[in-house]
């Protein structure tokens, strides 16, 4: 009996050893906190500007206070509460290196939000991208615009009732556009996409900081709007066009959401809330030339009238509106050297032959009367009242 009870007292003692040993090993895979960061020592940029002059890149980096990253509607006692700082560098990188110099602690990345290029580094985009996503610390879903302004008047715009900078456009463009749609600012996973996708137009939003609309104590308010767009095709700046030479592109937008049309008639005319517009492209070949079609369903409702306008004046003027537009975008674009409404992409994407022949390694662009666009507006409702009728 005692044997019997020595060798289970034996077998628990090992077992417990082994268990200890387990838990030993198991211990040394577990992750600690070696990495810990204080908050205190980090300075995390939350926007970042990149300009190039005479040879060299210039980075401007915008900080904000911690706290308001994360609540981006707290009001600022502070007027100014953020902080800019200018770097100088052969690449992008060496120029957030040379910033660094100064940085009383670290700079980070990894709260970046947006990148704004200046017209004058547009011709290295590619080696911006290059720069800004090879390195682990920046975020994919930033967003990209381009500025012909100085970047620190961007950096040092105005915003309303005393709100968090992050309350603007270069930073949440998403009320904006659901009030009135024009360009979107591409992602900076979106933008590396499309700038490397053969035959695909980029177009990015061009921001600027403007006086013109908004005081506050008859003081100007500098408040960020969007004015143009800067165009590229296949990693290569192509020019700038302002917001009414573009205005066609909207319609063409498949996250379009909202604008007001004006609609005009023999005796009065009313704003058209367009609510939604959707395109399709169709190809068709007269001998060798392709001939495109783009068909747009565009919805709307009646939001003010003054005077009296029938419904078929009111469709009839919104459909001529917008195909106007879209064709006088069009032409501005072949001034360009591009063809917007992507359909030289298009000819890539399902007509690879001809593409391979007629366009592949050439300056391709399609001639004015290759392009017919086909606009159907429907009449969703008119509002709270009936329209007038002339009696």
């Amino acid at each position: 009996m005692m044997l019997f009870a020595w060798i289970e007292k034996r077998g628990i003692q090992l077992r417990k050893c082994a268990a200890l040993t387990g838990i030993m090993f198991m211990s040394l895979l577990l992750q600690g906190c070696w990495d810990e960061v204080n908050l205190a020592d980090v300075s995390y940029i939350s926007a970042f500007g990149i300009d190039y002059k005479d040879g060299q890149y210039d980075i401007y980096a915008q900080t904000i206070k911690f706290g308001l990253i994360a609540k981006t509607e707290s009001l600022q006692p502070d007027p100014n509460p953020v902080w800019i700082g200018k770097g100088s560098g052969d690449t992008v990188l060496l120029a957030l290196n040379d910033l660094a110099r100064s940085g009383q602690t670290i700079l980070s990345l990894e709260h970046l939000k947006t990148v704004i290029v200046q017209e004058r580094a547009m011709s290295k985009i590619a080696d911006i991208m290059d720069g800004v996503n090879r390195q682990r610390a920046s975020r994919y879903t930033s967003l990209l615009f381009g500025t012909k302004a100085p970047i620190n008047k961007i950096f040092t715009s105005d915003t309303f009732f005393d709100q968090s900078p992050l309350n603007s456009i270069m930073y949440m463009p998403g009320p904006l556009d659901s009030q009135r749609s024009f360009i979107r600012p591409y992602s900076l996973q979106l933008a590396v996409q499309t700038l490397n996708e053969p035959s695909m137009v980029t177009t990015l939003p061009a921001l600027n900081a403007n006086e013109e609309y908004w005081k506050r104590k008859k003081q100007p308010l500098q408040i960020q709007l969007i004015e143009g767009i800067f165009i590229f095709k296949d990693l290569k700046y192509l020019g700038y066009l302002t917001e009414p030479e573009a205005t066609g592109l909207r319609w063409a937008d498949p996250e379009f959401k909202h604008f007001l049309l004006k609609a005009q008639g023999e005796k009065g005319k009313a704003a058209i809330a367009v609510v939604s517009s959707r395109g399709s492209v169709d190809v068709s070949f007269k001998g060798d030339k392709p001939i495109f079609t783009l068909k747009m369903r565009v919805d709307g409702n009646v939001a003010e009238m003054d005077g009296v306008i029938q419904e078929h004046e009111i469709v009839s003027s919104v459909k001529a509106r917008i195909k106007q537009e879209m064709e006088d975008t069009f032409r501005k674009g072949l001034e360009k050297k591009v063809s917007f409404f992507q359909l030289e992409h298009h000819l890539y994407r399902y007509h690879q032959t001809y593409w391979q022949q007629a366009c592949k390694g050439k300056e391709w662009l399609p001639k004015p009367d290759q392009l017919i666009i086909e606009v159907d507006f429907q009449l969703i409702h008119t509002g709270n009242f009936d329209l007038n009728i002339d009696t």
